[in-house]
């Protein structure tokens, strides 16, 4: 079936915007590093006032609005219905830089593995700016999304893969609540589970749910921001690029890091950084955003794919907005719990 473009006469000027979301995501190793040296001069105490816990905190959040900005810009930019070429360069590098923390844990074990690991930051730095300066040079004249086929099949069979996943992952992140209580209770219930999702069959066919979610996530990722996206069709599609790349670091951390290269348990220890933390070590702290926004994406996309399915059965859109609504807050509420959890906070029961 042919394809036809429209080119409209009328050329787009360049948009601050347009560059917001490589901006930030180059930023956010350094607001990471920034925080450390608060936190570093807090933990040696003299000479640590108010100040520092100021430039702590400030650095942090300023981190973990990093994503937060690429996410406002993929908004932004995926309402435009005849995008330039400009602007489709735009789009799709702010539903990248939303995945900026995984992006920036995964390329850190990648250069420590290859014995280089101040490698990490100049390769994203020259990575953001490859698309920035693609994004300045691509054409202004605004172009009409090219008519595609229905992405329903690869839909249908991406959510029905996701069912056992989000299976798994319920009592993965069940186990990670328990941590609340201490590293000992999360290890007792991680080695009843681990019975079930570390068998000869199980393992593999989760290996392999994954595999299929993340070629299939990207697939669907990039027919989807060729077309004009509401708000929702964006947060669910930068959603699955962030938890894409957190599958893709997650797996080869578990896989390999661990397994082979340490040869270590992946266990509480393994993932809270153990014994200096995440707070406290230069490296570990980009875990701390990785996984708040990693269980956050997780159950987030869930909740999208869920509007989805009760839009495509009629029921009402308001009924469909307020549930995506109401996941998201739990999606938030559940991802702090847990990493309150892996930061050091404890419940202790009478």
């Amino acid at each position: 079936m042919s394809r036809t473009r429209t080119v409209h006469a009328t050329a787009a000027v360049v948009q601050p915007h347009w560059f917001a979301a490589p901006l930030a995501a180059a930023t956010y190793p350094f607001l990471l590093a920034a925080f450390h040296e608060a936190a570093t001069a807090i933990g040696r105490g003299a000479g640590a006032g108010a100040g520092a816990w100021i430039g702590a905190g400030l650095a942090l959040l300023a981190a973990l609005a990093m994503p937060a900005v690429a996410l406002w810009a993929a908004m932004r930019l995926g309402r435009i219905e005849s995008p330039s070429p400009a602007e489709l360069a735009a789009r799709r590098t702010a539903l990248l830089a939303v995945a900026v923390p995984p992006m920036f844990t995964l390329t850190g074990v990648l250069a420590m593995l290859l014995g280089h690991p101040d490698w990490d930051i100049g390769f994203l730095l020259a990575l953001w700016t490859v698309l920035a300066v693609r994004i300045a040079s691509a054409g202004r004249a605004s172009v009409r999304p090219a008519a595609g086929g229905s992405a329903g099949n690869w839909r249908v069979a991406h959510g029905g893969a996701a069912v056992l996943a989000i299976l798994f992952l319920m009592a993965h992140f069940s186990n990670h609540l328990v941590g609340l209580l201490g590293p000992e209770a999360h290890t007792a219930v991680m080695k009843v589970l681990r019975v079930v999702y570390r068998s000869a069959v199980m393992e593999p066919i989760l290996i392999g749910v994954f595999a299929f979610l993340i070629l299939t996530g990207l697939r669907l990722a990039w027919r989807w921001s060729a077309r004009p996206m509401d708000r929702a069709r964006s947060f669910q599609v930068a959603g699955g690029v962030f938890v894409t790349f957190a599958a893709i670091s997650h797996l080869n951390a578990v896989l390999y890091l661990a397994r082979v290269h340490f040869g270590i348990d992946t266990d509480w220890a393994f993932a809270t950084g153990a014994p200096a933390g995440m707070l406290m070590d230069p490296w570990n702290i980009r875990l701390l955003p990785y996984y708040l926004g990693g269980v956050f994406f997780v159950v987030a996309h869930a909740f999208c794919g869920l509007r989805i399915v009760m839009l495509a059965h009629h029921m009402p859109r308001v009924l469909a907005n307020r549930v995506l609504a109401g996941g998201t807050v739990f999606a938030g509420l559940l991802a702090s719990v847990i990493i309150l959890a892996m930061c050091g906070v404890r419940i202790h029961l009478a």
